[in-house]
């Protein structure tokens, strides 16, 4: 590999501009080669979200009781604009192919009405207005109905892992991250490591 050596005026805009566009240019190159090109990206991530929806985590709520009749569903609240849809990157694909059309900024189950409930945390309260500025809407999508309450605990709980929590560089804005995450995690722990590692170096 060549190093190459740049002589730049630091007082001309036009050679920090340059510099800075090459350095990105050099950045970018770098992080493809050390996790292959953007498709082989999409096509990993895309992968380890399946794994983690398809995994059975059951064994972390061991010795828990649930309600077992089939009256919860899994949803989430989303913007209009960000939608999920086949071949734009490993998420959006993910999303798209497990029925989702936007992409969530909260996740959550519920029974009865409880999914068209908007009134959440401060965040959440946020985008709802930004959005009423623009005389827009939050979208909520039913994910999966008629589930017993682990069923949809257990959904709930991989569909926050995938698409993570803001706190930790995540998309959701959700305050709780479900009962024993701890446990659950260390169910599928090599593919959320994949997702933090793309994630954490993508360009």
């Amino acid at each position: 590999m060549v190093k190459k050596i740049f002589e730049v005026d630091t007082e001309s805009l036009e050679d920090c501009t340059r510099l800075l566009k090459t350095a990105q240019s050099l950045i970018g190159q770098l992080k493809v080669s050390k996790f292959g090109s953007r498709k082989e990206q999409a096509i990993e991530i895309f992968d380890a979200c399946m794994r983690i929806y398809n995994a059975d985590i059951s064994s972390a709520y061991k010795g828990m009781s649930f309600d077992t009749n089939p009256i919860y569903y899994v949803y989430t609240h989303c913007e209009p604009t960000h939608n999920a849809h086949v071949g734009k990157n490993g998420k959006t694909t993910f999303a798209a192919t497990i029925g989702m059309t936007k992409l969530p900024f909260y996740v959550g189950k519920g029974t009865g009405t409880r999914a068209f409930d908007l009134n959440r945390n401060e965040s959440h309260r946020k985008i709802r207005q930004r959005l009423q500025k623009f005389q827009k809407e939050i979208v909520v999508e039913i994910i999966k109905d008629r589930l017993s309450e682990l069923d949809a605990l257990m959904l709930e709980s991989k569909i926050i892992d995938i698409f993570g929590l803001i706190t930790s560089n995540g998309k959701l804005v959700n305050l709780d991250e479900g009962i024993n995450n701890k446990e659950r995690r260390l169910l599928y722990k090599d593919d959320l490591y994949r997702l933090s590692e793309f994630y954490k170096n993508s360009v």
